[in-house]
């Protein structure tokens, strides 16, 4: 039997203490959770009907693995669980490929520990799930290309290259063009032969024709928009935005505070190792580091309607480093206290925080979901929009468990988006005003009358309003979700869609 030591107890210990806040509620602030899991509702639908429905099944899609772990966690937790543990399983993957990408490179444990705190991240907060599965892939890929120094390629060699590429664009293309610069800057900085390089760049050829094949229909799509630089680069050198850019979950000063103490472990461990620092850091790892923060520093807020396209690199960043630097020089027993207690401690802001935001913010929405009719059509208002506990809007498609309970037909699905398995026939032509999960204020009546329901967070003055409209009726009346009846019948909710 093999002997538990240290490094296997402080990878337990993570999987733990990352898995308390997702197993202490039934509604994480994870904003894209809804509507990621009614993919797997709409995906259901589509299978018994695929002639008749509005939909259509994109089995290739370059973001499918994230989906296959949805319909998994379906199938295994119900519809109410499956996106939560869902990114609980991948939140765990990322702390099994932290420690064991230390391990594989002889890194500290401890600096693994402390590594792992960076799963409370915005990539999880926004709900990524494809680009955050893909995250164990690119380490995958990372040792991959790292140990590969061999004269001759064998067929299974090439083979497992290949699959590695596929896996990267299964599961976001991003992290598959994450691989291909990573393949290039190792190959220079390292010094790999032409010959070596060229085979490299054949094995990874595969699944860089599945994207070349995807990505003309993309670029035509409704998710094509321009580049944009909203954040200035000087402020994103500010300690707010760097803040933001590596943690970015929690209000108040909690992810300030603890990026404070990660910062002064990193500067521990350079101060006191400064005189061997070349000889201690691992060089590979510091490459990746630095690649990815100038990703998180040079790329657009927004490209392709991805949102945060530049700042989602930043904690693949922190992790890199502080794997690629040695851990402070302190006795192992200091050592460890002070990675786990760093690790605790966000666990624990985290915990609360999401407790509170479930038990004071989402008040009213289950007996909202409990009234909601099955296969009635839904609109969404979110009129709070800001949390107080929690960064971003994590409101916004809270009104998609209606589709993943009730299989309530929404006036915003994940269905009008290109790269998601389940999408529309064609075009989606809607005769309601569009944009409502983002501004509510514009939702005018006519809107009404193409929906049956409609599910508003609002405090009580907000509740007052929307009672006043003639075409409503209320349905509960407690708490800050409330479902209201449009008294009307509603026209066809559903339009025709045109190619």
């Amino acid at each position: 039997m093999q002997r538990i030591t240290v490094p296997h107890m402080l990878l337990g210990l993570c999987c733990l203490v990352v898995a308390i806040p997702f197993l202490a509620v039934t509604f994480p602030p994870i904003t894209d959770l809804p509507q990621q899991a009614a993919q797997i509702r709409l995906f259901l639908e589509t299978v018994k009907d695929p002639e008749q429905g509005p939909y259509v099944i994109q089995w290739f899609t370059p973001y499918s693995l994230s989906y296959a772990l949805l319909g998994a966690s379906w199938v295994v937790f119900g519809p109410l669980s499956a996106g939560r543990m869902a990114m609980l399983t991948i939140a765990l993957l990322w702390v099994i490929a932290i420690h064991g990408l230390a391990s594989a490179r002889s890194r500290s444990p401890e600096s693994a520990t402390v590594a792992s705190l960076f799963v409370f991240n915005h990539v999880l907060y926004w709900g990524f799930y494809s680009f955050a599965l893909g995250w164990p892939a690119f380490m995958l890929w990372f040792l991959l290309v790292d140990r590969t120094r061999a004269t001759a390629w064998s067929v299974g060699q090439a083979l497992l290259w290949m699959g590695a590429a596929v896996l990267l664009y299964v599961c976001h293309v991003l992290w598959l063009m994450a691989g291909v610069c990573w393949l290039v800057l190792s190959s220079l900085l390292f010094r790999v032969s032409f010959k070596e390089a060229a085979i490299r760049g054949l094995c990874a050829a595969p699944a860089l024709a599945l994207a070349a094949v995807w990505y003309p229909e993309f670029a035509t799509s409704d998710m094509a928009t321009p580049l944009l630089w909203a954040t200035p680069f000087l402020e994103r050198l500010s300690f707010f935005r760097f803040t933001d850019a590596a943690l970015g979950g929690l209000q108040g000063f909690a992810d300030e505070l603890i990026l404070l103490l990660v910062l002064g472990w990193i500067l521990l461990a350079v101060l006191q190792n400064r005189n061997d620092l070349k000889d201690r850091m691992n060089r590979p790892l510091l490459a990746a580091g630095l690649m990815f923060l100038v990703f998180a520093i040079a790329l657009p807020d927004k490209y392709m309607n991805t949102i945060r396209f530049g700042q989602r690199w930043m904690p693949f960043a922190m992790i890199m480093l502080l794997l690629a630097l040695p851990a402070p020089s302190l006795t192992p027993l200091i050592r460890r206290a002070a990675a786990v207690t760093l690790v605790l401690a966000l666990s624990g802001l985290t915990t609360a925080a999401w407790i509170m935001f479930e038990t004071k913010e989402l008040s009213g929405l289950r007996g909202a979901l409990a009234a909601l009719p099955e296969y009635s059509s839904l609109m969404g208002l979110d009129f709070v929009k800001k949390s107080e506990f929690i960064k971003g809007r994590p409101f916004i498609q809270i009104f998609a468990y209606g589709q993943v309970l009730k299989a309530a037909r929404l006036n915003f699905s994940f269905a009008e988006f290109s790269p998601c398995l389940v999408v529309y026939k064609g075009r989606f032509l809607k005769p309601w005003t569009s944009g409502l999960e983002w501004r509510p204020e514009w939702v005018k009546p006519s809107d009404l009358d193409y929906f049956e329901h409609v599910l508003v967070n609002g405090d009580d003055r907000i509740q007052d309003i929307v009672r006043s409209e003639p075409k409503l009726e209320p349905v509960t009346e407690h708490g800050r979700w409330r479902l209201y009846r449009v008294k009307e019948s509603p026209r066809d909710s559903l339009p025709e869609t045109t190619r």
